[in-house]
């Protein structure tokens, strides 16, 4: 496990979408919303230049359209959430990505949605 000192890397299933985050998350959000709990994330959340993201996702968005949902164009793994206004600097980093030793050891608290609220 890592101590919350040293950068994190994930990646989606398949291995194409590449993600590093420079800190372990405090707690991780178990959305409540639908359209979350369909994807089955965990999100943690970073600043936006906190969290590198590198490969090829496919952008999916609803609601009031103020934040894009991303996932894998080649394995469809949900990676991580951004805001549309990139003047809003937080965005949602699904913290299964990280694999067991980060997700099964934060706390994990139940959120109204998707931003964490």
């Amino acid at each position: 496990m890592p101590d919350g000192s040293e950068a994190l890397d994930g990646s989606c299933h398949c291995g194409a979408v590449r993600l590093r985050v420079a800190s372990l998350p405090t707690d991780l959000n178990d959305c409540q919303c639908e359209h979350c709990q369909k994807r089955g994330a965990l999100w943690a959340y970073y600043a936006l230049d906190e969290v590198s993201v590198s490969g090829p996702t496919s952008v999916y968005i609803w609601g009031d359209r103020e934040i894009e949902f991303h996932f894998c164009s080649a394995c469809g793994c949900t990676t991580h959430w951004a805001p549309i206004d990139r003047r809003y600097n937080r965005m949602g980093l699904n913290a299964r990505v990280l694999g067991k030793a980060v997700f099964q050891t934060v706390p994990i608290r139940k959120g109204a949605g998707p931003t964490g609220s």
